[in-house]
Parts: structure tokens; sequence; C-alpha cells
């Protein structure tokens, strides 16, 4: 399953106006969540949906030129980045719905070398272990931009829920998936709450 996340640096104080002007831009059958930083080193929202069919290159050009679609809201990020992910085999297809009021968006930077290979054949192995504790929205690896990154998108009832789940997932032994700290290059970790309008919530 083919996704692009689009991630917007928005401006101190500006959160609010942004998502009531983002929810006409976005809403529609594309949109798979979207969401903002609660815990993090500077407002961001993030926004999913799935993937174009073809890309549009001249329509993108043309919108950025004229300030149009996400770029309305110029005014109010410091940047707007748009990047096309593939969700990893072993996982299924992204299903929209209830499942958390708190989700975490970790995103890694990955060694060039292998490292892209390596990691799909880790959560192969114990992706069956961690889906018994809990949902996982997506892990998906980027097609464009950086790369390689991971992204993992997590939903949680609560933060303390967040905490049980990973100790009990750690205390089996095979969880997080093998030789994550060898290959990854650097690691961030936010967490967001769901916008209203966002399908995933």
């Amino acid at each position: 399953m083919f996704c692009e996340l689009t991630t917007l640096s928005i401006k101190a104080g500006a959160v609010k106006q942004a998502l009531a002007r983002l929810e006409s831009l976005v809403t529609g059958p594309r949109l798979l969540g979207c969401w903002h930083t609660v815990l993090g080193n500077e407002p961001r929202i993030f926004i999913l949906n799935r993937g174009e069919p073809s890309s549009d290159n001249e329509g993108m050009r043309q919108k950025a030129v004229a300030n149009l679609g996400l770029f309305e809201l110029g005014d109010l990020a410091s940047t707007i980045c748009v990047d096309t992910y593939a969700t990893l085999p072993c996982l299924p297809d992204i299903k929209t719905g209830a499942f958390g009021a708190f989700y975490e968006i970790r995103t890694y930077e990955l060694q060039p070398a292998k490292a892209l290979e390596l990691a799909h054949k880790g959560w192969a192995d114990v992706i069956d272990v961690r889906l018994g504790f809990a949902p996982i929205t997506t892990v998906m690896h980027s097609v464009d931009g950086l790369i390689p990154r991971l992204v993992h998108i997590y939903p949680y009832r609560d933060l303390a829920q967040r905490q049980q789940i990973r100790d009990a997932a750690i205390a089996t032994g095979f969880w997080p998936p093998k030789g994550g700290a060898d290959r990854n290059q650097v690691m961030r970790t936010e967490i967001a709450v769901p916008a209203s309008f966002s399908p995933l919530r």
C-alpha cells in the first residue's frame, strides 16, 4: 500500500488556526489520518493520505506557484514536506476507525546499505508478537525524499497504556525487532492527537 505523508511545521500558537483551515483542504476519500503533536520539538501537523494512482507533478507545480492547496497554509507554517511511503508487506493495509486518543509517530533514518532489507526481515519475524498486544496503524518506508526512512504510527488509549504495552512486548524477548540499533542513524518520537476530522482517531 502506498501512502503520502505530509508534515507541516507550524508556527507557535497557530495549530488551532491551521487545523481549521486544513479541514476543507484535506477531507476526502484519500484521507486516512490527521494529527497534531502535543509532545515533540516543535508544533507539527501530520496528514496521511492514500497514495495517488499516478503522480500529477504539473498539478503540484501549479499549486505551489499559485499558493493553492496545502500551500495556502504557508503563512502559518515554517516548512511543508510531502513524501511517499510504502507500507511493510508483513502488515495489513491501513484501516480507519477509532483506535486511540494518542498516536505515537516514530521516524527513523536508516543507513543506506541493506538497512531497509534487514528492517523488513526484522519486522516480519516479530510482527505477530507485537500485534498480540495492540494494533499498529502502520509501519512504512520512504520511496522518495530522504531514503531510507521508516515511519511507525501506533495508537494508544493514553500514555500509560503506551508504557504498559512497550514493557510487555519487551519482556517477551522478541521485541523490538533485532538489529534496529545497528541500522538506525536518527530516531525521532512525537506524540500526537487526532484532529476532529481525522478518520483515524
